[in-house]
């Protein structure tokens, strides 16, 4: 991570914790999205890691959706500069569409393993 890449990372993961309380959508984003979909995805995976239960498998699917909910939160809700990730040294753009498509993706495989 870049000193950049950490600073959205962190304020998108305080924002999650204060319940996205007064974000609001960058303009440039269209996406129809509920801040309740984000929430219950983030609050959901981060009880999982926090009780630090079942095998390897299913805490790091919880913290796939778990990150996910933070790059999400990024692209909707802070500048233009935040949807650009550090990934092993190699810079990324991404999209709200993009995370949202991973996300719900993420949260149905990790919901249906728990199952």
């Amino acid at each position: 991570m870049n000193e950049v890449d950490e600073k959205y990372h962190d304020l998108a993961r305080d924002a999650l914790f204060k319940s996205l309380h007064d974000c609001q959508l960058q303009d440039d984003v269209s996406l129809n999205v509920e801040k309740s979909e984000i929430l219950k995805a983030f609050d959901y995976s981060g009880s999982i890691l926090r009780s630090n239960s079942g095998d390897d498998r299913y805490r790091l699917m919880a913290e796939t959706v778990f990150e996910t909910c933070i790059r999400l939160a990024r692209c909707l809700f802070f500048p233009m500069e935040a949807r650009t990730i550090v990934l092993r040294g190699k810079q990324y753009s991404i999209t709200a569409e993009q995370q949202l498509e991973v996300l719900r993706r993420n949260l149905k495989e990790l919901e249906q393993y728990e199952s």
